[in-house]
Parts: structure tokens; sequence; C-alpha cells
């Protein structure tokens, strides 16, 4: 490293930048690896019952991120009790006894109304209280606050990024969230609020049924184009999308790499939806069975319907019978103390329970019928329908779409759970040029169409301006696309957008965005080129729509065509025609023509940029000042659990501390290094423990709890101590002796085996090594008779620690006099000449047969008696 540095400074003398040059290398070094380090992406795939993480790292595979309890779904449940809040898997389990504030289902509400059909069925089925906010949206009233949908829901975002960091080690900033495909504009701005909320930065917004195309695609050839339909049946939901799969040639510089390179295109042709048809729905009929043979079995006495606990308690073991009823056609429902101490227990059967969802079987083929007719195909057009979601496996679900289009089109091969995650974290990958993955395109679908309308200059049979109106992204457009509206004119207007939702009727149309388009009439003065302008520039209005599906008036500009003023002269130059011709010729075939003026063109076109007031209608993002409040409420909310965390932490800390001493009180090595009054100290300070323990732990701050702690430390750190010297002791004494002993062996052999003069360099060492030796092994005798003296509850006058000093120092000297050793033997080697020039300093007729071996000198690599004793060490 230093000769590297070094090497640039003369670099840098001699006139060069070979600082500057290391500078940038070393700064372009960290930013990458700090680059490394905040790359990872996080997929999540956000449900109504389940959310499913995975994860991209650089240098790592994709793959799925566990949550506390090594499972791979994370329950979309959280209890907000005050300023204290619990998730997942024991939300679930405490929701029957605090039902009004935990909180299932709330996707469902991301950016609806309150007299929306989602809000009006959420307030059916669940107890949670409901209120209008001012903006006629949805919020809850808890205790005495109130909390907003994306609120509920960031707090769950927030867990999600918790689990990655418990699990991964990382803590993740960027994320690809996937929303059902027919969320509109204002359902996925509400989103995206919950994920900023969050502290998460959504890299892209990905339609479900998208992202199981893509992790179909991500283990699959296909040699020619294909089509699938994904059925995916969730928890509250269920989408078709019609999906097609075809290589796309390259546009590699040769033609051969261009034939090897062949990106996967991902096309989503169409989507349709039956928004409220899903598991959850099933669970509600289950739950209202249940009810039903309990209220028989009860009678009309007891009013279930208006217990929120007892129906609670209810939904989840109607969750837990449908998933049993799912492999066996018959189960057994079983609630302790349901309502009014009176256990419910009841049979039900798969067939029962098809009798009382025969009504949906009809929804259950529809969103597949729609999605094709959207797509102008037919289910013979299709290759397979592949199912998707925890609903799919139902077996009247997989019956009726069997009978619907044939048990050989219906295709089981993707993890019904995980793929909707796979192909979003895949996409968060490919955003990314520090992953490298297998080159898929997907073209996701917008669920919405947009047209524009506005004034032309010229005017209408009825004498007024006539109305443009012009589809600017039809129905199912893809998510990024790009496009630009066109008008001649020489006067301000203004354009109103309009959107609906793709494959509605004509009559859904509401309004999207309204530009107003300014300094056309004065555009012509800011040209640059001295000719003559067109009278009426060309108005181009660009619109787009980006990776989170949000539709945007990019910009406004004027093209004008102005004559070029070179033109005159050089007609008239023929000079000028001769070169021009000469250069034609010369210029080879694939020549690219540049869009740049030069003399020879009569006219050049100029842009112009305008004026551009855009005000957007509608899905309006969360406001600075909401956006503060809320996350002030999220900061309280977090500080409070790391405190409940810390506290139940300590308190759980408190009572391991208290039975682990109550375990060793009565153990003979603890009663050989305590006396009795010391003992009867201990048991007196744990049975306080724990009658504090008992009487405060619910509510004692955590300060209170340490103290606890700290006040049991003092009594059993020298316990702990005593015990631990007086095991030890014995081998460390007796090492320490072997040490002393083998180095005294040593140091004679050097004696005998050199004379004064060989080993002059090294006598001070050595004679500071015996003289360390002999104070040693003073010290030892002298300490062990001390320590024998005391008895074994006494305080300790010769520590482990003592003695392991007194060995390293032995170890170290040793060390020393061996290096001393080696560099005297290197020297008297050099000294001594070499063979051949021994050889070459004996005359032609003299022998060396009596020539005598010189005595081997030691070395730390020689295996003579020395190193023999060394090794012992």
């Amino acid at each position: 490293m230093l000769g590297g540095l070094a090497r640039h400074g003369r670099l840098k003398a001699r006139g060069g930048s070979g600082w500057r040059s290391l500078a940038l290398g070393l700064l372009g070094v960290y930013l990458c690896l700090a680059a490394c380090a905040n790359a990872a992406v996080m997929g999540l795939d956000y449900g109504t019952d389940w959310f499913t993480i995975a994860l991209a790292n650089p240098g790592r595979p994709l793959d799925l991120v566990l949550n506390r309890d090594a499972n791979r779904q994370t329950a979309s449940v959280v209890t907000v009790n005050g300023l204290e809040r619990t998730f997942g898997s024991n939300a679930i389990a405490i929701a029957p006894r605090m039902p009004e504030v935990t909180f299932m289902a709330v996707r469902n509400l991301l950016g609806v109304t309150y007299d929306s059909e989602a809000a009006t069925l959420f307030r059916k089925q669940f107890p949670n209280k409901m209120v209008r906010t001012a903006e006629d949206s949805v919020a809850f009233e808890v205790a005495n606050a109130t909390l907003t949908v994306p609120e509920i829901v960031a707090m769950q975002l927030q867990h999600a990024k918790q689990l990655v960091a418990e699990s991964e080690g990382v803590e993740v900033r960027d994320a690809v969230l996937t929303v059902p495909s027919f969320f509109d504009r204002a359902q996925r701005q509400a989103m995206l609020d919950a994920a900023e909320l969050a502290g998460l930065r959504t890299a892209a917004l990905v339609n479900d049924g998208s992202a199981v195309a893509l992790s179909y695609a991500m283990n699959r050839v296909f040699e020619a184009p294909e089509r699938h339909v994904f059925y995916d049946m969730g928890a509250s939901k269920t989408v078709a999308t019609v999906s097609g799969f075809y290589a796309r040639k390259g546009a590699g510089k040769t033609k051969a790499k261009a034939k090897a390179k062949k990106p996967l295109v991902i096309s989503t042709h169409s989507f349709a939806a039956d928004s409220t048809l899903g598991g959850q729905e099933v669970d509600f009929i289950m739950r209202d069975l249940l009810a039903a043979k309990f209220a028989a079995s009860s009678g009309d006495a007891v009013d279930l319907a208006g217990s929120a606990r007892a129906m609670t308690r209810l939904l989840r073991e109607a969750k837990r019978v449908k998933t049993i009823l799912s492999v066996n056609v018959e189960a057994t429902a079983s609630v302790e103390g349901l309502i009014n101490g009176i256990d419910f227990r009841a049979p039900i059967t798969r067939a029962e329970l098809e009798r009382a969802t025969v009504h949906l079987l009809p929804r259950i083929r529809a969103p597949i019928d729609i999605a094709l007719a959207e797509a102008n195909l037919t289910i013979a057009d299709i290759d397979s329908i592949v199912l998707v979601g925890g609903g799919s496996r139902v077996p009247f679900v997989q019956r009726a779409l069997s009978d619907a289009f044939g048990t050989d089109k219906l295709s089981r091969t993707v993890n019904a759970e995980e793929a909707c995650v796979m192909g979003a974290v895949f996409k968060g990958a490919t955003l990314s040029s520090l992953f490298r993955v297998r080159d898929m395109r997907l073209r996701d679908a917008l669920p919405y169409a947009v047209r524009a309308t506005y004034a032309s200059e010229s005017t209408s049979l009825l004498g007024g301006a006539r109305q443009e109106m012009v589809l600017v992204l039809p129905d199912f457009g893809a998510v990024g696309a790009r496009r630009t509206i066109r008008n001649v004119r020489s006067s301000d207007f203004a354009v109103e957008f309009e959107s609906r939702t793709s494959g509605s009727t004509d009559a859904n149309w509401t309004s999207l965005a309204s530009a107003k388009i300014g300094g056309v009439g004065g555009a012509a003065a800011k040209l640059k080129t001295k000719g003559t302008a067109s009278a009426k520039p060309e108005v181009r209005v660009v619109v787009h729509t980006n990776e989170l599906g949000a539709f945007e008036v990019v910009k406004a500009e004027a093209l004008f065509n102005v004559t070029n003023p070179a033109y005159a002269a050089y007609v008239e130059d023929p000079a000028a025609w001769e070169s021009e011709s000469a250069a034609a010729e010369s210029a080879s075939d694939d020549a690219v023509l540049r869009a740049r003026p030069t003399a020879q063109s009569e006219t050049v076109t100029e842009t112009v940029a305008l004026e551009l007031d855009v005000e957007y209608r509608g899905a309006e993002p969360m406001s600075n000042s909401a956006m503060q409040q809320a996350r002030d409420l999220l900061q309280r909310m977090d500080d409070s659990d790391a405190a409940r965390i810390a506290r139940h932490g300590a308190a759980n800390q408190l009572e391991s501390l208290v039975y682990h001493l109550r375990d060793i009180a009565e153990d003979d090595d603890v009663v050989a290094v305590t006396t009795s009054a010391q003992r009867d100290a201990l048991d007196a300070a744990l049975a306080a423990a724990s009658e504090w323990l008992e009487d405060n732990v619910e509510h004692a701050p955590t300060a209170s709890i340490e103290a606890q702690i700290a006040a049991l430390r003092i009594l059993e750190e020298p316990i702990a101590f005593r015990k631990a010297q007086h095991a030890a002791r014995p081998d460390r004494i007796d090492i320490l002796r072997t040490t002393i002993a083998q180095a005294e062996n040593f140091t004679a052999l050097i004696r005998a085996q050199y004379s004064s003069a060989d080993i002059d360099s090294a006598a001070k060492v050595l004679e500071a090594l015996e003289d360390s030796l002999d104070s040693t092994l003073s010290w030892l005798d002298a300490m062990v008779i001390k320590q024998d003296a005391l008895a074994p509850s006494d305080d300790p006058v010769l520590t482990v620690k003592a003695i392991d000093t007194k060995a390293q120092a032995i170890e170290r000297g040793l060390a020393k006099l061996i290096a001393e050793n080696i560099k005297k033997a290197q020297e008297s080697a050099a000294a001594e000449p070499s063979a051949d020039e021994h050889v070459d300093s004996v005359k032609e007729d003299e022998t060396v047969s009596n020539h005598e071996e010189p005595e081997p000198s030691y070395t730390e690599s020689d295996s003579g008696p020395r190193d023999a004793g060394h090794d012992e060490l």
C-alpha cells in the first residue's frame, strides 16, 4: 500500500496527476462500496390477510425473508392499544380481547371514500369504529386519537422493514410494492403515502398479476410466443391477468450479437377483477354457518352477533375449519367459552360449506371471461390458466374452473403464496445495475385510460371553436408510456385530461388534470435562427406515466419551421453543389442523417419551450403538514414500542437471573466458596426480588427493573468470581510451573551449546530471562503459601489473571531469546565460505577425504535437542 502511494507521489512530482487519479479512484471505490451497502431492494406483497417479503441483496440470490416465527408469511394485522402496537400472529392472538383496536384487511380501504362499497362492507364485517374524514375518506377512532388508513398500513410496512433488519441484517430503504391490478390512482397514491410514512422509497408499483407473470418466467425458456391467464384468488379479491411471453430480437452491434441477445418480453394484455370475491368472503360465510349452529344448540337467548369478541373468536375458528375442509370432507369446530361461559363444539362438512357458497359459482369464472374479451382472445388462444393465491386451493373453486375451461387448461406450476413477491423483488433487481439477472422486460398495464380535450383554432359548423378529443392512453396502456399531443396554432389554450377505469364504459370518464399552455403567441420572438418563421407553430404537449403508474404532463413546446438565411447563397454557388455531390458519393451506405441544420437546408426546425401550468385532480398525495403529523405520531409509537421492548427485556433478564441464582445457590461449588451468612444474604435478596417481580413487573419502569438486576449482580459477581478462580487456579499454577521448568532447561541448553563469545549479542536477553524465571518462581511460591492460608470463601490473593500474566512474560522472553539466537546463526552462516568456494581453494592433487564436518549451530528450524525442549512449551 505504501509503495503504491509512493509511486503515485512520483507520478505527480513529474508533472502528472497521479495523486488526483488516486484520490478519484479511492473515492470511486468508496462510493461503490457505499452504494452496495445501500443497494438492497425489498419486494413486498402486501395482501389483505398476509404479507410476504423478499430481498435482493448484492452478491446474494433473491430470497424470501422469514419473520420472527421463522415463517414466510406474516399476518397483515396490527393491534393499536394507545401507543402500544402488536403485529402479526401476536395481534391475532389478542384480537378476541381487543377486537375494536385490532385492524385486519385495511389494505381494502386504501384510497376509498367512506360511502364506497369496500368501506361499507368493512363496517359490516369488522367491529372497528370507522369515521368519515374531512376529505370523505376513511379513518378509525382509537382511544383519544384518529388513525388514517395510510398510517395503519405504514405501521405494517415499518414492521416489514424491521423483519428484514432482524433476519438479514440489512437496513432497507428501497422497495418494490405489489398492488391489485384494479387499484385506481387514488388507491395507488394512498399506498405510496403509506410507504413514504414508513421510510421507504418506492422504486416501482407492480400489478400483482404482472408480478406473478415475472415469477413464472424466471426459470422458464420460451421457444415460441405463449399466452397465459394468471388467476389470483386472494383473501378479498380475484383477478385474472392475461399475459404474453415472447423473446424479442436483440439490438447488438453485429448481426451475431443481435441474434444471440434475445430479452424475454412479458406483456400484460388485460386484466379483470372481482374486488370482493376471495377467501375472506368464504371465511365470513363459514363464520355465519358456525354462528347458526351455535344458535341452534344454545337457543336465541344468547346474542352472539352483538358480541364483537365472540364473533372475532368465531371468525378465527372459521378460518381454521375452512383450511381443514380444503383437504378433508368434514371437520369439527370448537371454541371454549365462546360467550357467557358457553363452550361451542359442532361438526361441519365440506358439502355444507359448498351449499352455502353456491351463489359464488358464477362469479368465479367471470374475471377470466372478461379479461379474455378485453384482450380480444378466446380460451383457445390461451396456453394455460395458472392458479395463484390461497383461495385457488379451495376445492369448489378448482372444480368450477375445471367445469368452465377444462382440467387440461388449469396449471399449478407456481407457488401460490410466493410467486407474487418473487416477481416484485425480481423487478427491483432489474432496476439496478448492481444486480445481474436474466434480461426480462415487463410491460405492465395501467388500470386506467386517458383522453384529452381542447379547443382548436378552427371553427365548427355551428360557428364556435371546434373541440378536439384525443385518446392519449388506451385501455391497459403500458406503464412508462410517453405520448405527444400535436396541434398547429398561434394562441394559448388549455387541455382537459380525463380518465376512466380500463374496460369500463365511456360514461365513467372523470377529471384527471387540467393543463394551461401559455406563451404561444410570443414564442416566435425567442427563435435564435434569423429567418422567416412559420405563422403557426406546431404545439406539442408531452405526457407520460412513470414507474409508479402516475400520469404526468411533462412539457409543452412550440416547433417552428424557419427559413435558412444561408440557403440563398448556397443556391447561387455552383462550387457548393459540386462539393455536396462529391460528399454524397463518398458517403457509406449505413450513414445516418443527423438532425442538424446545414447550409444546404432550405428550412430549419427550432423548438421553443412554452409556459405550462398543470393542476392535477383527485389522487393527491398527502399534504406536507398531514405527512409530518403522521410521522410524529408514528415516531411516538416507535419510541413507546422501543421502551416497552426494553422494559420487557429487562424484566425477562431479572426473572432469568432470579431462577439462575436459585438453581446454583445449593451447588457444591458455590457452597465451597461462600459462607452460610453469604448464602443467607443471597437467599433473602432472591426472595425480595421475586416478591418485587410479582408485584411490580407489569408497570415498573425499566430503570427500576435494572436497579433490581444491579442489586443481585452485586451479590452474584463476587461468588461467581471466587467460584471461577477456585476451579481454574490449580491448573494454571501447574502450567506456570511447567513453563518455568521448560524455560530453565532451554536456557541451560543454550549455555551448554554455545560459548560466551557466540552468545555475546544475546547475553543480556538470556540473563534477563534467567532473572525473570527466578523471580517468577519465588513469587509463585510465596503467593501459593498466602493463598493456601485463606478460606475458599475469602477473596483470592492469587488470581488466574496474575498467573497468566507471569506466564505470558516468560513466553515473551523466550521469543526474544530465540530471535537473538536466529540472528546470531544467520550471521555465522554468512561469515563461513560456501562449499564451492572451499573446493576451489583446494589444489588439484589434494583430496578432501579428511575434511571434518563443522559442529551444527541450532536454529529455530533445526531438529536438535533445543528445539525438542522448546516444542514442549
